[in-house]
């Protein structure tokens, strides 16, 4: 991604054009010391900053290591557990290339709902158990009256 570099003395004068260019994507200004300093939107940074720590949290998983966020994996089996990264590298690929964080969430969410649903011992039998034909039963519509 090229960007024009702004001195920071052009600040003063173009400051609407550096701010549209920000207000974009990025605009960088060079400061007087020679540090680059990056003006963006807060939503870019604030999904850079997730999709490296998620990164982070995932190569953790990968390597054998649940971090304290993702403990609720545990009661996953390893299958999902795998299906569960799998799904999450390629949702913060997504992020990356500019998806909301917001079906990340999602993803998070509904992985975790599901592994809270298995640690209970009587809720995984039922979940992860054959159902028979014996389980169902029919049902007579109910009639509406008085």
């Amino acid at each position: 991604m090229s960007a024009t570099i702004y001195t920071a003395s052009e600040l003063k004068d173009r400051r609407t054009e550096i701010l549209e260019v920000a207000r974009r994507g990025r605009a960088i200004v060079r400061a007087v010391d020679g540090t680059a300093l990056v003006f963006t939107p807060l939503n870019n940074l604030e999904r850079s900053e997730s999709v490296a720590r998620w990164a982070i949290a995932l190569h953790g998983v990968a390597r054998g290591r649940t971090p304290r966020e993702l403990n609720w994996l545990r009661h996953l089996d390893s299958d999902d557990q795998g299906e569960f990264l799998d799904e999450a590298i390629d949702a913060l690929e997504d992020i990356a290339a500019g998806a909301s964080l917001d079906g990340f969430e999602e993803l998070l969410t509904a992985w975790r709902t599901t592994a809270l649903a298995l640690s209970d011992s009587t809720r995984r039998q039922i979940l992860l158990s054959e159902a028979n034909e014996s389980d169902f039963v029919s049902v007579e519509c109910p009639t509406s009256g008085a």
